[in-house]
């Protein structure tokens, strides 16, 4: 029922546009004034675009990507932010530092997730993505996971987080997130390296649009998915002593 209300909108406004252009151009007898008419009602339902997308592709063109501004050597794990994860999302480090709570005004529990040699703990964790030949082949070897709950001091020096949004409104109505996941040092603050990603949310007309009808999209984006990479090469990881 929406979606036949809003065609039938939109047929009824591309009847406006005709009927008073040409209004318009017999009124006057000026095609320029007729063009200017035609101008502004097709700018109606797209400025924001015709706007914002040049500022959106500015903004991809000259900060969007990986920067990596300082490396690493002999990295074993690093702290994560919220959430949850275990070493098997990022292959070859020994551990990762996250925090967690049950309930919004409850304080948070660091805790630590790492690989140990299975034969000297009892406390080794089943985890339901241990499919890869990567992980199976730990296992094997001996090795398990582990989960220890850690003081907010023993943190690891090196944060990685992925994927803040932060919505750019450099004019009203249009909207530019800015997606970033950072990695940094959590002792100077310094973020070392970063992957910049920009979405352009659709103009006022597509979003209403698809508030109505269907879920709401995005008019463009940039930017890649070369997080983990990021990561490897800038937090070098621990090679094994043989």
């Amino acid at each position: 029922m929406i979606g036949l209300l809003f065609f039938g909108a939109l047929f009824g406004y591309i009847f406006l546009v005709k009927f008073a252009v040409n209004r318009i151009y017999e009124y006057t007898g000026e095609k320029i004034a007729r063009n200017i008419a035609l101008a502004i009602f097709i700018l109606i339902p797209t400025w924001d675009i015709i706007i914002g997308y040049p500022i959106y592709k500015y903004l991809c063109w000259n900060n969007s990507g990986v920067h990596i501004y300082k490396t690493v050597d002999n990295v074993e794990g690093f702290y994560v932010g919220r959430g949850y994860g275990t070493p098997l999302d990022y292959i070859g480090y020994k551990y990762i530092e996250y925090k967690k709570r049950q309930r919004q005004n409850e304080p948070y529990k660091y805790y630590k997730v790492s690989w140990v040699d299975a034969n000297t703990t009892e406390m080794c964790i089943q985890i339901s993505n241990a499919s890869s030949k990567y992980n199976l082949n730990l296992y094997q070897q001996g090795k398990c996971i582990v989960k220890e709950e850690i003081t907010e001091n023993e943190i690891s020096r090196w944060e990685y987080k992925q994927n803040e949004s932060t919505k750019k409104i450099i004019i009203p109505i249009v909207n530019i997130y800015e997606y970033k996941t950072v990695i940094k040092d959590r002792k100077t603050n310094q973020v070392i390296a970063d992957n910049v990603k920009y979405v352009l949310d659709n103009n006022w007309f597509m979003g209403f649009v698809q508030n109505n009808i269907s879920s709401r999209g995005s008019w463009s984006s940039c930017g890649n998915d070369m997080s983990m990479d990021m990561l490897r090469e800038t937090l070098k990881i621990k090679t094994e002593e043989r």
